[in-house]
């Protein structure tokens, strides 16, 4: 996995929770070039972290650039040597990153996505109950 020097993220995307690597840099744990815009996990360092992955054109060194906010969830400091390694996060570690997502309105996006999803849940049940009940009854009723 590539030893990347941690740097200082630009200006314009600080508190976005991304992290722009140049593409060569941008590989997963089989050596697969991962897309942009893509949330994964980063290991490597303290704490393992989500952020969403992003390109970085300027240059091709082998550096990690990102925000205060983000290398500290990791445990690490600028100019700081690592051996990342680069995981896709999938349906949790996407949710883990808008749930904690600097950008309000990810987190709040978030939030009130599984607010609605237990809330659905919850109204299922009573139908699942009768269904459960129909069900019982046309199989074990009288004959």
């Amino acid at each position: 996995m590539p030893q990347l020097t941690v740097r200082q993220l630009p200006i314009d995307d600080v508190y976005k929770d991304i992290v722009r690597i140049p593409e060569i840099y941008r590989i997963d744990l089989r050596g697969n070039t991962i897309e942009e815009s893509t949330a994964c996990w980063i290991e490597g360092a303290l704490h393992p972290s989500v952020a969403v992955l992003r390109g970085y054109q300027i240059s091709n060194k082998p550096e990690i650039h990102m925000d205060e906010r983000t290398r500290n969830r990791l445990g690490i400091q600028l100019d700081e040597v690592h051996d990342f390694r680069f995981r896709r996060a999938g349906l949790w570690g996407q949710l883990v990153w808008a749930w904690e997502a600097s950008e309000t309105g990810y987190r709040v996006a978030s939030r009130l996505a599984v607010i609605g999803l237990i809330l659905g849940v919850l109204a299922f049940i009573p139908v699942l109950t009768d269904w459960t009940k129909s069900l019982w009854l046309y199989f074990n009723g009288p004959k």
